[in-house]
């Protein structure tokens, strides 16, 4: 079988880190195709993201990717073990046979890693702290030190979904260089920043950031309607002033009667004038800025406990764009997987299996003011080359 490489990522935006990930799997496997799952307009960590999916996408493609999937947002917007599964199973189900990712520390055995912790049990209800820090506790314990760095984290959970899901994909680390995940300032040297800070740039309209991003990114953030959470701030707080404690209950993710919490602090509005104000307001020990951020998310698109679960029991894969090389390895999945493969949403789709993706993407369009679903066609890319999965 030939080899078909896979990235999970975000791209938010697509920068010079990214660009250099994929020219590390292009060196390692210069023949493989090369697939990337990637979330949509709303991130793992919960929150928007800066360009939709079709413009990172379209920069993905041009930077090298063969084909682009969605991971769905019931995939996407959750914590790392989750989102690692359902990023390793897109993949499986494209034929990926390799998975590269990004690691603060690529000589950890990430394989024999989750081996260790695979079957982890624990009291995770301890309320004068997080579930992330009493689960870190057992991975140190059981491993003989911390794994507690952003990208080593989604690593073991990559490995551990690796397993679960009888994958069989070979892991990948790449170190990553320059800039930490968190980094919220630019760096001076080189031309690799994080995320964070790009977006930091970008919003503040300060420094310039063409060092940093590949020219078609640059032209996007320069074109096209940028976005944050600022943008869904009042929304957000509408959701909270006009909905009750009891109402809220349904929404995923609710736990501990926190909801009780995230009413009162939006109803303070000399103190809570935005969404970033909110969250240090609500933030406590259990519930963490992320976990705040991810479960407002939900608040925001009404997403319940019952839409979640529907995606678990109809998953789908979600195409937006690929080149001839990508087409011949949706052409081989479409083949041998037995779950739907959706490249043009239809009426239908709208109302059943695509519902939930379908509501997302408009409270996305009701932002940045395009359509993001319904007759939106993949995006091709024709190149000369062609490889065959």
């Amino acid at each position: 079988m030939s080899q078909v490489a896979g990235i999970i990522a975000e791209y938010n935006p697509f920068h010079n880190g990214h660009l250099y990930q994929i020219q590390q799997v292009k060196q390692t496997l210069p023949d493989a195709s090369l697939v990337v799952a990637m979330s949509g307009n709303f991130l793992q960590r919960g929150e928007p993201a800066i360009l939709d999916k079709w413009h990172r996408a379209r920069q993905c493609l041009q930077a090298g990717a063969d084909l682009v999937l969605e991971l769905p947002f019931a995939a996407a917007v959750q914590a790392a073990d989750r989102f690692a599964y359902y990023g390793v199973w897109t993949l499986k189900q494209a034929g990926v046979t390799d998975l590269f990712f990004g690691a603060e520390h690529s000589d950890y055995d990430f394989m024999k890693y989750a081996a260790i912790v695979s079957e982890i049990s624990g009291n995770f209800n301890q309320y004068h702290e997080s579930y992330a820090e009493t689960y870190q506790k057992i991975i140190t314990e059981k491993i003989g030190h911390s794994i507690d760095q952003p990208n080593d984290v989604l690593g073991l959970a990559y490995a551990k979904a690796n397993l679960k899901l009888n994958a069989n994909l070979k892991l990948h680390p790449i170190q990553r260089k320059n800039a930490n995940y968190h980094d919220m300032q630019l760096a001076n040297q080189g031309t690799i920043a994080s995320a964070s800070a790009i977006r930091q740039a970008v919003f503040d309209q300060k420094t310039e950031i063409s060092k940093y991003v590949p020219q078609f990114t640059l032209q996007d953030l320069k074109k096209e309607k940028t976005v944050s959470w600022n943008d869904f701030w009042l929304h957000f707080k509408l959701e909270l002033l006009t909905h009750s404690a009891q109402e809220l209950e349904s929404i995923y993710g609710m736990r501990e009667g926190i909801q009780y919490r995230m009413i009162a602090m939006a109803q303070q509005a000399e103190t809570c004038q935005s969404f970033a104000q909110w969250m240090k307001a609500v933030k406590t020990k259990r519930f963490t800025y992320t976990r705040l951020s991810r479960l407002a998310t939900m608040v925001m698109l009404h997403v319940t406990q019952a839409d979640i679960e529907y995606f678990y029991q109809h998953p789908f894969i979600r195409v937006l764009g690929f080149n001839n090389n990508g087409k011949a390895v949706l052409h081989t999945a479409k083949k041998k997987t037995q779950y739907p493969i959706i490249t043009n949403v239809t009426a239908k789709d709208k109302k059943e299996i695509f519902n939930l993706d379908y509501r997302v993407g408009k409270g996305y369009q009701a932002i940045n003011g395009a359509e993001q679903d319904l007759k939106h066609a993949p995006i091709i890319i024709n190149d000369v080359s062609s490889k065959t999965p």
